[in-house]
């Protein structure tokens, strides 16, 4: 043949023990042959949308073909694996040869051709092939006959390349001599087992590899090189895919978004921003003293006692807060079909107007996917336990304890550029509330367990400004502060519905006064970006319309997802949609107390669900402009 193999298989079979003779040489040939094939058809994708990466550097596109490798290892296993399951079957037969060889090239050919079609299917979706496409777009399936016909040279290659992976087959794999020696069968078939454990998962890091991983680099399109289509779409494909709403048309439902921000601040062009994302701190224990310095900074800052946090889970919070993506699905925005859409958030904004962004979580790395998420929306470092330098300080289940990250934080922040954005994500108010032994006891327990370590966590703050208020860029810098959920409740006036999402705001710039804003409005983790940015006088019109600016006109609101249903109160009327029932009641914020429930067509939800669902299919929220007069009624 012209092509030898002899050299290869000695090495492989070295591999597995010197001068093997087993079936499973023939797996691995064709595994590896697959390398190749993957690489082929990524560097065909970058050719094919070459314009779309023609700004980017010879390095970043290296690095994302390298790096796409890991995904490509991935995909080959996890295809092959019916293959790879009847490889280690240790019975010599034709019928099972011919099976194998044909499971090969059927699995292969339709990798090829999920992969080239995916190169102009891509335009319609904005992302790599998902079950979407079977809900997302009628006009295509209508459209498929003349686009079959334009893109004629796709099934062809599609061929082309099927008939020379079973022309290779037939002539290199297939005639494999497979002389049996079982025991060296059955270790070769564990470390087989082995490999496809780590390579589906990415690797023997804590957390398996995710679609988010491959966006890590910081730009959208590089993600989409890292990837190859036949992952995508096994990873979203437990995701049940959404059905576009139809409630109203979109011209009618544009009448209840709100619009761009249109206010007369004055904002702080250039101000650090320091968001503080507190774990589990409910607005109940803010009213009942347990945040005894929290309460201190209401008189220095914009206070707003009616905010919501958009989900109830600390995965559900990043999206919210840092790309005004509320939790309104059945998984989160980062474990759903929609992780690899093209979102444009405050990381992006700021990023563009020359910020330096970096995140912090003394959790271990790859918790909850938050450095993927970070790293994928315009962050340019993650900083985990990993990176943390003392030992001694970790609490012994989730990271290290909030008083010494805090400080370490304001270490890294002094020798960041400016003006910078940094993201803080405390832990130590989560089960199983551990403290340090230096401050047990120190503070009120109350009559849930996590209250003491409220106060704790409350104490480190106070200690976190009074270091950092010395310091140069203390002064230019607004601090955001809020909690990711609520926890555990006592009273009925936040064990209700709404009082289960409320959580505390804070906007803190001590080197700045406040004038005529309202904080007395409905406020939602989604309007912390646009607020952000008024703040800094950076453009928002690229954001998601699922929140506003807390400076802008108009009433505010939030937008929640419970048991199946999702609710949106706006002042004191909470609206309800339970799958076809709406309903509008009265819902007292000082009491907890709702009533007077009746049947409503709660055009209001449903304006602002149809929007973000229909957004999220057709990938679409990053680019809306919506141009509406006035606030929503």
């Amino acid at each position: 043949h012209p092509l030898n193999f002899k050299k290869p298989s000695k090495i492989i079979e070295g591999f597995f023990f010197a001068q093997m003779r087993t079936m499973i040489k023939q797996l691995v040939l064709r595994l590896l042959f697959l390398v190749p094939i993957y690489t082929l058809l990524r560097v065909g994708f970058f050719f094919y949308h070459f314009d779309d990466y023609s700004s980017f550097s010879f390095l970043q596109i290296i690095s994302a073909l390298i790096y796409g490798l890991r995904f490509d290892l991935a995909a080959i296993f996890w295809t092959c694996s019916p293959l790879i399951l009847l490889s280690l079957i240790p019975i010599q037969s034709k019928i099972l040869n011919k099976l194998k060889s044909y499971l090969y090239i059927l699995t292969t050919t339709l990798t090829i051709l999920m992969s080239i079609d995916d190169y102009e299917l891509i335009q319609f979706m904005g992302k790599r092939l998902s079950r979407d496409l079977f809900v997302i777009s009628d006009d295509i399936w209508i459209q498929l006959p003349q686009l079959a016909l334009y893109y004629w040279y796709f099934p062809l290659i599609t061929i082309l390349l099927a008939v020379g992976v079973w022309k290779l087959d037939k002539i290199y794999f297939r005639d494999i001599k497979n002389t049996l020696n079982l025991p060296k069968h059955i270790v070769a078939s564990i470390f087989i087992l082995v490999c496809t454990v780590v390579a589906v998962r990415g690797g023997i890091q804590k957390k398996p590899l995710s679609v988010q991983s491959a966006f890590t680099q910081g730009e959208h399109e590089l993600g989409i090189l890292v990837l190859n289509t036949p992952y995508h779409f096994l990873r979203t494909f437990k995701n049940e895919p959404l059905r576009p709403l139809h409630y109203m048309s979109e011209a009618e439902m544009k009448t209840f978004l709100h619009p761009s921000s249109q206010n007369s601040y004055q904002g702080i062009s250039k101000a650090n921003i320091v968001i503080l994302i507190l774990e589990s701190f409910s607005q109940e224990y803010l009213e009942k003293g347990y945040m005894p310095f929290l309460n201190s900074l209401k008189s220095k800052s914009l206070y707003f006692p009616y905010h919501l946090a958009n989900g109830r889970r600390s995965i559900e919070a990043l999206p919210a807060i840092l790309n005004s993506l509320p939790s309104l699905l059945s998984d989160p925005i980062s474990k759903s079909n929609f992780q690899s859409n093209n979102f444009f958030g405050l990381g992006h904004a700021l990023k563009e107007a020359g910020y330096t962004n970096y995140f912090f979580h003394g959790g271990h790395r790859g918790t909850m996917s938050f450095d993927a998420y970070v790293l994928s929306n315009g962050f340019d470092k993650y900083f985990a336990l990993e990176d943390y330098p003392e030992s001694k300080d970790f609490d012994g289940s989730w990271g290290v304890f909030d008083g010494p990250y805090l400080k370490y934080t304001l270490k890294i922040l002094d020798e960041m550029p400016k003006p910078f954005m940094a993201g803080v994500f405390t832990l130590s108010s989560h089960q199983p509330y551990t403290l340090p032994k230096e401050w047990q006891g120190k503070f009120p327990k109350g009559n849930l367990e996590i209250h003491e370590s409220i106060g704790y966590v409350d104490e480190m703050l106070k200690q976190y400004f009074e270091e950092a208020g010395p310091k140069k860029w203390f002064k230019n810098t607004i601090f955001i502060i809020t909690a990711d959920h609520t926890q555990k409740l006592e009273d009925s006036k936040f064990n209700n519905t709404i009082g289960r999402f409320r959580v505390p705001l804070f906007i803190y710039a001590p080197g700045h006064q406040w004038n005529n804003i309202d904080t007395t409005q409905v406020s939602q983790h989604a309007d912390i970006p646009k607020t952000v940015l008024d703040f800094v006088e950076v453009s928002e019109e690229r954001l998601p319309r699922t929140g506003r600016s807390l400076l802008g006109k108009g009433p505010g609101y939030g937008i929640y997802r419970e048991n199946g249903g999702h609710g949106f109160i706006i002042g004191d009327l909470h609206y309800k949609l339970l799958g076809e029932e709406a309903s509008v009641a009265s819902y007292n914020w000082e009491t907890g107390v709702e009533q007077g429930e009746k049947p409503d067509e709660a055009k209001l939800l449903k304006a602002n669900l149809q929007y973000f669902i229909n957004g999220l299919i057709n990938n679409s929220l990053q680019s809306e402009k919506i141009v509406t007069e006035g606030a929503p009624r």
